[in-house]
């Protein structure tokens, strides 16, 4: 039997499964950043965490997945998950983050309102790919200072001999990277911490090793370079921003956005209308972290035109951006 019709076969099969069935997967910790920022205040700060959700269902799944119960067993309380790895991605950074405690009658210094937060998953038939579109809003205040922090990540796999292989590249991946994205932006809002120019360079080593190798693990060196807020990494990240592999590209252009890519608008443009279908989802999401009107009337742009109504992805990472 030719691999062609194994795979129509498994196909079948898994299109026969996906209605009315329940499906378990585990969120796994975020890998550790590869940095420390530098010149950080040692003195222990303080976060509360606060849940105002719109919608407390965190793992959602939509047509193909709509009627299959989609469980996270390690995860039942998803803004304790997040606000956990943030607090270790902080530390792993060097700033001694930590959650201020329930029982506690001091104010927090910092606070984070957690505002929207779903994993949503989509598949149209046991055919197509596996979809996961990670979704992130809140509100960070610190003293005067108050930030919108929006995050965004796409990934899919086509499972081939089990729903299993969806597991790391579309479910904890991608929570990965939103972790990492918004401890990025909470930093850029709240303490401006930088890596050294020898650290990024040691960095920058490390992910052009990383992918060279074509490692599964490659995504992160690059999301790290984005976490780094040293403007010496965008020039890697828009190399990289080229790659062949989608997930490879699709982590780099992220990692722009995260940076801050207030100078990159045509850049991300140009990215924009380069790729196809649900590639085009990251450069939405880096340019929607821009913030600028010229962003923003991007973003309205795509939201009256085709691909909004087409493209799942495209549809919920517009509709974050404009209402961040």
């Amino acid at each position: 039997m030719s691999s062609t019709m194994v795979r129509l076969f498994i196909g079948m099969i898994a299109l026969l499964g996906i209605t009315g069935c329940s499906l378990k997967y585990t969120a796994d910790d975020p890998p550790a950043p590869g940095f420390v920022y530098q010149n950080v205040d040692r003195k222990p700060i303080t976060m509360q965490v606060v849940d105002q959700r719109d919608s407390v269902q965190y793992m959602v799944g939509i047509s193909g997945l709509q009627r299959v119960e989609l469980t996270l067993e390690n995860l039942n309380d998803p803004v304790g998950w997040i606000a956990n790895g943030l607090v270790k991605e902080f530390n792993a950074r060097g700033v001694p983050l930590q959650l201020a405690a329930k029982e506690s009658g001091a104010p927090a210094d910092l606070t984070l309102t957690v505002r929207k937060y779903q994993l949503i998953n989509h598949r149209a038939s046991g055919f197509s790919a596996w979809e996961s579109y990670n979704i992130f809003l809140g509100q960070v205040t610190m003293g005067s200072k108050s930030c919108s922090i929006p995050s965004f990540f796409f990934n899919s796999k086509i499972p081939v001999w089990s729903m299993d292989e969806v597991q790391k590249p579309c479910i904890s991946d991608p929570m990965a990277v939103v972790v990492k994205d918004v401890a990025s932006k909470i930093n850029q809002c709240l303490f401006g911490y930088r890596v050294s120019n020898d650290d990024l360079q040691k960095l920058t080593t490390a992910a052009l090793s990383t992918v060279k190798a074509d490692s599964p693990t490659a995504c992160f060196p690059l999301i790290d370079l984005g976490g780094t807020n040293n403007p010496a990494a965008m020039e890697t990240l828009k190399t990289f921003a080229g790659h062949g592999d989608s997930f490879v590209h699709n982590c780099a252009v992220s990692a722009i956005g995260t940076l801050g890519a207030q100078n990159e608008f045509a850049f991300l443009e140009g990215r924009f209308n380069y790729f196809a279908a649900n590639d085009r989802v990251m450069p939405l999401k880096a340019i929607g972290d821009i913030g600028s009107s010229q962003a923003q009337n991007f973003l309205r742009q795509v939201q009256a035109g085709e691909l909004y109504r087409e493209e799942n992805g495209v549809r919920y990472c517009t509709d974050l951006y404009l209402s961040r």
